[in-house]
């Protein structure tokens, strides 16, 4: 008898293909449906010139997160912030309210609890998001974290993942591969080697870039735009996929390494430029550009750096390195794996 099809032999790109074509959306609501299901966020027509960009991101104990990597405040911050990157990966959109959903085992001493929602009130505060509601509810074991972000823009003013084009540049805005790093630094017990702390920073407060975004999109040089919380390759590759199906090619000797992640990839025995290509987490900007628009747009984003252009449909997705020629093959941590 064949064997029923799992997540895990789908993965969770795989699993989102065959979903995302099902989701249902009435044929009377057509009309204010601007940016469906697959990228960032979703977008909703309110009035002419007005839309209301939605997304929303959760966080699990054991998955994303253990008790003693973060005091509850710095839990509370991210959980926000993540958000916040998903609306700041549209364009230009300012962020409105959040709604947050969470589990707590019984036993969760209150303060904590108190701390958390004080980390939430900070973020909020600090990128002048309201805090909506939500849910609270229990759990038998481990914490459960869920925001929904909303936030509103003109639609001229929004890029998707769509309509990048063969010769466009890719741009990063960003250092690949820190909060990666950051996470090995908490796993490994080293958080108190004063030299990684930007490494565990980059994992642990991340901030979403809501002042390069907003240049993006009001400016419209770019082609296509998401954030990088999925890894370079795996950004890379969906931009690629989603613009009909074109090829890429990254040049890994261009990427912005940092020098304190070559310090712990040499501590590690590895190659930076692995963790700047398949790490996760780090919410930078990835986008697309013709290329006579880089002069200007690295004048008004002096950070940003090119690592590499798009390719004709059917070239595949490729990382160079000298004369050496390597398939991209990843996207990032496989959600639905099993031991």
């Amino acid at each position: 008898m064949r064997r029923p099809e799992s997540l895990a032999s789908l993965g969770e790109f795989g699993w989102l293909r065959k979903l995302l074509p099902k989701l249902y959306w009435p044929s009377s609501l057509n009309s204010q449906l601007c940016i469906g299901p697959g990228d960032d966020a979703g977008v909703v027509r309110l009035t002419y010139g007005k839309v209301l960009v939605a997304s929303t991101d959760a966080m699990v104990e054991g998955v994303h997160f253990e008790r003693r990597w973060f005091s509850w405040e710095s839990l509370g911050e991210k959980i926000l912030s993540i958000n916040l990157s998903d609306l700041a990966a549209m364009g230009k959109v300012r962020p409105l309210a959040a709604l947050v959903s969470a589990a707590f085992p019984g036993d969760t001493p209150v303060d904590s609890v108190d701390n958390f929602y004080k980390g939430l009130k900070t973020c909020a505060q600090r990128w002048k998001t309201g805090l909506l509601g939500g849910d609270t509810v229990g759990s038998q074991s481990g914490w459960f974290v869920s925001v929904t972000i909303l936030g509103e823009a003109n639609p001229k003013d929004l890029l998707t993942r769509h309509q990048a084009c063969p010769g466009d540049l890719i741009v990063i805005v960003g250092e690949p591969g820190q909060a990666a790093a950051g996470l090995e630094v908490l796993r490994a017990g080293k958080k108190k080697w004063a030299w990684t702390k930007p490494l565990v920073k980059a994992f642990s407060a991340p901030s979403p870039r809501f002042a390069e975004s907003a240049i993006l999109g009001e400016t419209r040089w770019a082609t296509s735009l998401m954030d990088s919380s999925d890894g370079l390759e795996a950004s890379v590759r969906l931009l690629a996929e989603s613009s009909g199906n074109l090829g890429a090619e990254i040049e890994l000797d261009h990427l912005p390494v940092s020098r304190v992640l070559r310090r712990w990839a040499e501590y590690k025995r590895c190659a930076a430029v692995t963790y700047a290509l398949s790490g996760g987490e780090d919410y930078g900007l990835v986008f697309t550009l013709p290329p006579g628009r880089w002069p200007a747009l690295h004048k008004r984003i002096p950070s940003a750096r090119v690592i590499g252009r798009m390719l004709p449909k059917g070239e595949g997705c490729w990382a160079l390195q000298g004369t050496r020629r390597t398939a991209l093959q990843g996207y990032g941590y496989s959600h639905f794996k099993t031991a």
